[in-house]
């Protein structure tokens, strides 16, 4: 009973604090949206494209950096400082027409690290991430409407753990037993896990609110069910327990859950040169699947929290500062935290 009542009080919070969001919005922004002519105005034009008939627009953007992370917790990643190189592939494709919109958005995302622990230069950021959106304003309100969402992510190279010491590696099997596989050399690699894995595909539907789109303030909120589908191939990850000698390893599982889904993206511009950004995505299963049986209320919920700041030094070079905040208790029943400064040089592809 107890479970069942923090359980209807976490959804009771989330949908109250949706509504609360928007009227909140709706209040303190009631002098924008006075004239619903001139928003209908500026929802059309974002969409228009005098040298592209057919309302698509296209983005693309090449970016690589060097930067200098502190992680804790982080899947895939060593904790304590490294030095990195990244480079980043990000590209758009929008299409708009009176009242819908179609926003695809693709991101790869790859990093090396070197360390003076370690001899090798080794994987420290491996992400394909692609999101697939469709809008439906309403004529009244254009502000606002149903929305249709499709999230696909995963790794695009096999994972490896290796260490600066010699160590003893222990496998706990989803299915209950243990094994020590001996003893792991020093810099020597260990697979956790191959390409393409794990991956997770997520697909929502819901309503969506966005009163406030201008660039000193972007505003967009999502409510609605959803799905989470996660494809593990039976691999492992890092999930080493403090008071033993050997390092652990935890096999990942095929799961399903289906439930609720909150978002807040929050965006901005101080100045020319100097820009943020903020989204926090809440996910509430409902289900108890064979993964999560043993999580109860409000410990089952997925957070993912993201924050950048970012200050042009040049046309092309950007100081940013960035924050990741994760909990998949499914994945890793623990705060994965990563945060960094990096010299950012992009290209803009087209």
């Amino acid at each position: 009973m107890k479970v069942k009542n923090r359980a209807y009080k976490a959804i009771k919070l989330m949908i109250n604090a949706f509504m609360t969001l928007i009227l909140f919005s709706g209040i303190i922004g009631a002098h924008t949206y006075i004239a619903d002519k001139n928003i209908t105005d500026k929802i059309k034009s974002a969409g228009k494209n005098d040298k592209n008939p057919s309302n698509w627009e296209l983005k693309g953007k090449l970016s690589s950096n060097f930067s200098f992370t502190n992680n804790k917790n982080f899947v895939g990643q060593t904790d304590g400082s490294i030095y990195q190189f990244n480079i980043i592939t990000e590209e758009e494709f929008n299409w708009r027409k009176e009242q819908h919109e179609i926003l695809n958005s693709l991101q790869v995302k790859y990093g090396l690290s070197k360390t003076p622990q370690l001899e090798d230069i080794f994987k420290s950021q491996d992400q394909f991430k692609y999101l697939g959106t469709y809008l439906f304003r309403l004529k009244q309100i254009p502000w606002i409407g149903p929305f249709a969402r499709l999230n696909f992510s995963t790794s695009l190279f096999p994972g490896y753990y290796v260490s600066p010491n010699d160590e003893d590696l222990v496998l706990n099997y989803a299915d209950g037993p243990s094994m020590n596989i001996g003893t792991l050399e020093a810099n020597k690699r260990y697979k956790l896990v191959d390409a393409f894995e794990p991956m997770t595909i997520r697909g929502n539907l819901g309503f969506f609110a966005n009163p406030y789109n201008q660039k000193e303030l972007k505003l967009n909120l999502k409510f609605g069910t959803g799905f989470q589908k996660i494809i593990a191939r039976d691999g492992f990850i890092l999930a080493d327990e403090s008071d033993t000698s050997e390092i652990e390893f935890k096999q990942l599982e095929d799961s399903t859950e289906a439930g609720l889904e909150f978002e807040i993206d929050i965006a901005g511009a101080i100045n020319e040169n100097m820009n943020w950004s903020f989204i926090a995505n809440l996910f509430f299963p409902l289900n108890d699947s064979d993964s999560n049986y043993d999580i109860n209320g409000i410990d089952k919920m997925n957070t993912e929290i993201e924050g950048k700041f970012s200050s042009k030094i040049s046309k092309i070079i950007s100081l940013d500062y960035f924050i990741i905040v994760k909990r998949l208790p499914i994945i890793v029943d623990d705060w994965q935290i990563q945060n960094g400064a990096v010299v950012n040089v992009s290209y803009n592809l087209f």
